[in-house]
């Protein structure tokens, strides 16, 4: 009940108070009150604009960053493959150069491949880079690396285990003792898994080549027994990685 009439009392002499003011006062105050308003339209656009700006700036920052990064990460992985585009080559011209005419050449039913010796260290750079294989975008490229690299680790292993076959042989050779049929089977049957993962490698080796030289669009290296066969008056350049570029 107070408050009621409380409010009447306020409404009552506003009222009044406006009956008595003139017209001018009236023209006063209601510019004041528009430009208050304006004023106050106007801090909001400008806030809102400003607000606006910052978010975009941001943005822009953020996506620049990020397209820096992706540039940044992209050298990377091309620098990468350059490195193991270059070790398969190199590891392929050794291959080459020390038993692949003899494996090309060799009947495991009736010959044993030379002594080689060899290690898995030829594979430092793919070892290094797992975390930048995993993230090449071609994913024939990706599975290429791996399968290849894989396929000469294992010829890497199964001619470490034919060597210490040929060592024992060798030994028991000189001791005068006579080669059991044993250890001319165990000869026959490594040459012959040699020869097996050879052909394969020799394959992946070319597919890989190609898919580099594609992928880093460089003209192609020719590889002895892949494109050609080797003369014995190219042989040393064969051995120290050196051959022609073959025009794309």
């Amino acid at each position: 009940m107070h408050l009621g009439l409380s409010l009447h009392s306020v409404s009552r002499f506003f009222s009044e108070f406006c009956s008595q003011l003139s017209p001018g006062a009236w023209l006063q105050a209601s510019s004041m009150l528009l430009a208050a308003v304006l004023a106050i339209v106007g801090a909001w656009i400008a806030a809102a604009s400003a607000y606006r700006r910052a978010n975009k700036l941001h943005w822009e920052e953020a996506e620049f960053h990020r397209l820096r990064e992706q540039a940044a990460e992209r050298e990377h992985i091309n620098g990468v493959l350059h490195a193991l585009r270059q070790e398969l080559i190199q590891l392929w011209f050794i291959l080459a150069g020390d038993v692949a005419k003899p494996i090309e050449a060799v009947e495991p039913s009736r010959k044993v491949l030379p002594y080689w010796p060899c290690n898995q260290n030829y594979f430092s750079v793919f070892d290094a880079s797992a975390a930048a294989i995993g993230q090449v975008q071609n994913e024939v490229l990706r599975t290429g690396l791996v399968r290849t690299f894989m396929l000469a680790k294992r010829f890497v292993d199964q001619y470490q285990r034919y060597d210490r076959v040929h060592d024992s042989v060798t030994l028991a050779s000189s001791d005068g003792q006579d080669m059991s049929s044993n250890s001319t089977y165990a000869l026959h049957a490594g040459a012959f898994a040699l020869v097996e993962t050879y052909q394969t490698l020799k394959a992946n080796v070319e597919q890989l080549r190609d898919l580099l030289d594609d992928e880093l669009g460089l003209a192609r290296v020719s590889l002895p027994f892949i494109d050609s066969v080797p003369s014995s008056k190219n042989a040393g350049e064969t051995r120290q990685g050196l051959a022609p570029q073959v025009p794309r």
